[in-house]
């Protein structure tokens, strides 16, 4: 096995212990440790830089904060390369759930008094996120086989059993916005687990796909949020060292193309 990087070792308290953790948590550990850098890296695209003497809970100023983007996420290797595995993840759950994610989503018609906001949404649906989601298949690499993801049925049961009760702690987050963004991301994740596991056992190999139209509205909106997190690592990065257009690299001087390679490789999934 590879040797974990010095935070990793830290936090868990040595690789032997790590080692010693089942299949199935290490990649939920994974998981999770993504939507952690996620949620970073959008509250430092987006930060209070000046606070309102004059009125409780008002910002005056919303801005980038690099310093804090580093803090938590870019100075981490292992925490960016979580962020990418959870991506490769949603993505490829997205791109096989298929047109199951359009039929979860019907265009009906809309309450009475409503029809602007319904038009204006239902527009965009059909004429702009639909196709890209339809093309995500023909221009989108196969991220990991899912085949060889669990061969164990009671592993696979005992990830996705984690992430249902972590929608339930959800719950009692006392934050009205925090918890909205926290349930909607663990469902997210949790219906891409569901995906990804489809047809692998005998009940459900010949059964369609079928998902609830709140399992496809989290998957796409969870799919928005890491991918817009990778993004703005990237606009961070080049802000922090005042480069233009050059490929971010981590200071071990590893590209971050070549992380996202080798952070979607099964093996790395597992072992890191």
């Amino acid at each position: 096995r590879e040797e974990l990087p010095t935070s990793a070792r830290t936090s868990l308290g040595s690789s032997d212990e790590y080692c010693e953790l089942s299949d199935d948590q290490r990649v939920y550990n994974r998981l999770i440790s993504g939507m952690h850098s996620s949620i970073s890296l959008h509250i430092a695209h987006s930060y209070c830089l000046q606070i309102d003497p004059h009125h409780v809970g008002e910002c005056l100023e919303w801005g980038p904060n690099t310093a804090l983007a580093h803090e938590r996420v870019l100075h981490h290797p292992d925490r960016l390369s979580n962020l990418y595995v959870a991506f490769g993840m949603l993505l490829r759950a997205v791109v096989k759930a298929g047109g199951a994610v359009a039929a979860a989503v019907p265009i009906e018609p809309p309450p009475n008094g409503e029809m602007n906001l319904y038009h204006d949404s239902a527009l965009e649906w059909t004429e702009s996120l639909l196709p890209q989601l339809t093309r995500l298949e023909s221009t989108c690499p196969q991220t990991f086989d899912e085949s060889l993801f669990f061969s164990s049925r009671e592993q696979r049961l005992e990830l996705q059993s984690k992430f249902q009760q972590l929608q339930e702690i959800m719950r009692c987050v006392g934050c009205d916005r925090c918890k909205l963004w926290g349930m909607l991301q663990t469902l997210g994740i949790g219906t891409a687990l569901r995906v990804l596991f489809h047809g692998m056992d005998e009940e459900t190999t010949d059964e369609p796909l079928e998902l609830s139209r709140q399992e496809a509205v989290a998957l796409v909106n969870t799919l928005e949020r890491f991918s817009s997190a990778l993004v703005f690592a990237q606009s961070l990065h080049s802000k922090h060292t005042g480069e233009d257009g050059s490929e971010m690299s981590l200071e071990n001087g590893q590209s971050f193309s070549s992380l996202l390679i080798d952070s979607l490789t099964l093996d790395k999934l597992i072992d890191l």
